[in-house]
């Protein structure tokens, strides 16, 4: 059985080619890291498959420029990101609307454990859309992601010293707007 960067490679390789099936699957092979990157960086629910869209479009015009050296899933990730964060700033542009919905959800507090542990994720992504891109991106790729700071250094071509001080000041940052927006659900 062949390995994800090796299959990686080989369909890259197709899809540059021409194959339109070769750059299907590799859509299929990837389609949920970036879902899952564009709704941990703050996209709503329900414009994340347009954004898991709008990124591979962006993969398709640019294959040409992925190197081989690295990993394809590396690659793919960063312009995911970039893509999350450009949509993120779109969206803080456009003007909001006033509309006031006609149903008012139930927002009080159920009796089950996994409610409350949702809706404090769903506050916790909300808060880290308001923290600065930079170090929402730091904090994304380190305590979301699990990558070591060293790699996220790396990744994001920075000293190891930069990201410290971009965790450092981003879960301030947060600490901030969780006890501001959220006052009771989060301690300071």
């Amino acid at each position: 059985m062949e390995d994800a960067p090796e299959r990686d490679r080989r369909l890259v390789e197709a899809a540059l080619r021409g194959s339109a099936d070769a750059f299907g699957s590799l859509v299929s092979h990837h389609q949920r890291l970036v879902g899952s990157i564009a709704w941990r960086f703050g996209v709503r629910r329900d414009e994340v498959e347009d954004v898991v869209s709008e990124v591979f479009i962006k993969v398709h015009a640019n294959l040409h420029r992925y190197r081989p050296a690295h990993g394809f899933s590396t690659w793919l990730y960063r312009l995911a990101v970039n893509h999350v964060l450009d949509h993120g700033r779109r969206i803080r542009r456009a003007p909001r609307s006033t509309a006031v919905s006609e149903s008012i959800p139930d927002t009080a507090p159920s009796a089950g454990h996994q409610v409350l542990e949702d809706e404090r994720a769903s506050m916790l992504r909300n808060a880290l859309t308001a923290v600065d891109p930079r170090y929402r991106e730091a904090l994304t790729l380190v305590y979301v992601e699990g990558w070591k700071v060293e790699e996220t250094a790396r990744q994001l071509g920075v000293p190891e010293g930069t990201i410290k001080t971009r965790l450092l000041r981003g879960r301030s940052a947060l600490r901030k707007i969780l006890t501001e927006r959220y006052p009771g659900h989060f301690e300071a």
